[in-house]
């Protein structure tokens, strides 16, 4: 036996308790990705495998160029990726290479000493910046406190045009990270 529903109905229905939502609701895919990823890398035995999937999800709910996860040096002047995802051909998986950052270190140091989860950085097409990270902007998202000494975890997206992250979504994207970074140090010590 079917039951038939009016769409109306549902649409102004919350997940949690049948709450009525206000008319503005709409889910962002940036925190859902995140989420979403979280969980996979958790859950799946295939850490790897699992990053790899969060951030095809995460390129595609920022519409990203490139996006990688990797690591931020404690003076701000580089950055080495661990995994990467790249729009259209480009090489997706491990990732070894060493970003320069000195052009834009300064930003990087005052963001690392405030509380913010993420920046956005102005990369311009006559910045020496721009011929390793051809992008308008690149955003920077770490994976909470970390200690002084210790590089941080950070995901890099490379995105065309001006985007601001809301704070909910730098968020979730800090849980992924945590998560990530958890699961790769009980990988590493077995």
């Amino acid at each position: 036996m079917f039951c038939k529903l009016e769409q109306e109905s549902l649409s102004r229905m919350g997940r949690q308790f049948g709450q009525p939502l206000g008319d503005d609701y709409v889910g962002d895919p940036v925190s859902e990705a995140a989420i979403t990823g979280a969980a996979l890398v958790r859950h799946l035995d295939d850490v790897r495998f699992a990053t790899l999937r969060a951030l095809r999800q995460l390129l595609r709910a920022l519409d990203a160029e490139r996006i990688a996860i990797g690591l931020l040096s404690p003076d701000g002047e580089r950055i080495k990726e661990e995994l990467v995802w790249v729009s259209g051909f480009g090489r997706c998986g491990e990732s070894e290479r060493v970003v320069s950052c000195a052009s834009f270190s300064d930003e990087l140091r005052i963001w690392l000493a405030s509380r913010e989860d993420s920046v956005s950085i102005g990369i311009d097409a006559r910045s020496p910046a721009w011929h390793e990270l051809p992008c308008d902007q690149l955003l920077l998202v770490r994976g909470g406190p970390t200690e002084r000494a210790q590089p941080c975890p950070v995901l890099v997206a490379q995105l065309r045009g001006g985007t601001r992250l809301r704070e909910p979504a730098a968020q979730a994207i800090s849980i992924l990270l945590k998560e990530y970074v958890v699961r790769r140090a009980s990988a590493a010590q077995n």
